[in-house]
Order: C-alpha cells, then sequence, then structure tokens
C-alpha cells in the first residue's frame, strides 16, 4: 500500500474528499491501539484522534508531502495525547520520554482460549522487564512495521540508538527464554 497511500495524501492536501475518508479508515484502528498505548481512557483517545483529522482536514492545503503518512499521523497523535495529558495535569510537563507505554497482548479470534491464555501469560512476564522505550521501540517496529528511521524521528533518539535499544530489548526477552520458545512468542506476539 506503501505508494497508493502516498498518492492517496497528495490528493487528499489537494482537496480530494474521498482520499481524507480512506486516511481515515486506513489508519483509525492502528492510531487507536498506539493512543491507548498511552492512556487507557478510550475516549482520550477518540478525542485525539477526532481532533488530529479536524485539525489535518482544516489545514490540508498547508500539509506537506509525505513518504509516510502512517508516520506522520502517528507521531501528532503521539504529540496530541502529550499535549492533553500535559493539559490535565495543569503544570506538569510530561516530557515524550517519560510517557508511559502500556504494552498488552493481543490475540487473533481464530487461537484456542487455552493456548492464547498461556501465551498471554508469558508475553506479559516478559515484556514486563522492558522499559516504557523499549516496549514503544518493539510495538513501533514488530507491530506497526515503521522503519528504524521514522521509529528515530518518533522517539527524538538517533537512529543507532533506536538500533541498539531494539537490539538489546530482544537480547533481553531472549535471556528470559529458550532460543526456540522465544522465536514461538516472537512469531505469535509480532505477527
Amino acid at each position: 500500500m506503501g505508494k497508493d497511500i502516498i498518492k492517496i495524501w497528495d490528493q487528499f492536501r489537494a482537496g480530494d474528499e474521498d482520499s481524507f475518508s480512506v486516511l481515515f479508515e486506513t489508519f483509525l484502528d492502528t492510531l487507536f491501539r498506539y493512543g491507548l498505548k498511552f492512556v487507557a481512557d478510550e475516549d482520550t483517545v477518540k478525542d485525539c484522534i477526532q481532533d488530529l483529522f479536524i485539525k489535518i482536514y482544516s489545514n490540508r492545503a498547508s500539509l506537506a508531502p509525505t513518504t509516510s503518512p502512517k508516520f506522520y499521523l502517528l507521531s501528532s497523535l503521539k504529540n496530541m495525547i502529550i499535549d492533553v495529558i500535559n493539559r490535565d495535569r495543569h503544570i506538569t510537563y510530561v516530557a515524550p520520554e517519560e510517557l508511559p507505554f502500556i504494552a498488552s497482548y493481543q490475540y487473533s479470534d481464530e487461537q484456542d482460549d487455552l493456548e492464547d491464555d498461556a501465551v498471554k501469560e508469558k508475553f506479559e512476564q516478559l515484556i514486563s522487564i522492558l522499559n516504557p522505550r523499549q516496549k514503544e521501540a518493539v510495538y513501533l517496529r514488530f507491530q506497526l512495521d515503521l522503519s528504524y528511521e521514522e521509529i528515530s524521528r518518533l522517539l527524538g533518539i538517533n537512529y543507532q540508538s533506536v538500533r541498539n535499544l531494539i537490539h538489546r530489548s530482544i537480547l533481553k526477552i531472549r535471556g528470559k527464554m529458550s532460543l526456540t520458545g522465544f522465536m514461538i512468542l516472537f512469531l505469535q506476539v509480532f505477527k
């Protein structure tokens, strides 16, 4: 969908109403799941997504071209959530690197419930050893399929730091289990 979504983004910027709908429908679930990684309140996340789409719709003529509309929207949503958290705290500033990241196991409907419960329990044990920054980097890389460069910009750290962060996270998880168990869990969770 890469080149198609860039074309849709450009059509949206040019004023095409249908392209706006396609962008909304394409990224709504991804944005919602990503937003819930920072705040557990679904209504807050929905409000932020709605505000984001209102903002980009209102400013579509001045939006820059992008090679990754997904990255642009994820980054914008994260900034909006940070603004909401800071506004709700009334003075205390939350820096992006201090923002909590809530990792939770997401499973498919076709899996056996008993097998799924065991995988979920193992996942939550392992993911708890990672700090919020590591959880977010792993999520962005393996769940949202962002490039290291995009993750670097989203987290505000350099490219090599992102690679190191993800590598250390995987080593940390792998160190807690056998290689076979690690690969099975990794394939089930980060598919």
